[in-house]
């Protein structure tokens, strides 16, 4: 027995319109409020749709088979506590120098004997 849909369901439910679209794929994608808002502005200051900016990024991705992540480093607390360190000593002459391998191996087993 078939149930007959209601005819007020057509103004409850959202209608999805692809004509068109059918050679092309949606895809969801998550991403931060903030960076969204940054890539629409300098997108539409380019002239380019976020879409354009995506596509040729998946193209790239596609054809190089390889992922690029171009951002700074930035050493946490303790590593960059230590980096300052060593910057300190290399400045006031305090560390060890070798001038082969075998002298820094040589000065390694005195120092752990």
């Amino acid at each position: 027995m078939e149930r007959a849909i209601p005819s007020y369901i057509d103004t409850l439910l959202p209608k999805v319109y692809t004509f068109g679209m059918s050679r092309y794929a949606i895809i969801n994608l998550k991403t931060d409020h903030q960076l969204k808002e940054l890539a629409a502005k300098t997108a539409a200051k380019l002239g380019v749709s976020i879409s354009a900016v995506l596509n040729n990024e998946l193209r790239r991705f596609a054809t190089e088979q390889c992922v690029i992540f171009d951002l700074p480093e930035a050493p946490n607390s303790v590593t960059a506590k230590q980096l300052n360190e060593s910057r300190v000593q290399v400045q006031t002459g305090d560390y060890y120098h070798f001038d082969s391998n075998k002298e820094a191996l040589d000065f390694l087993a005195t120092e752990l004997k």
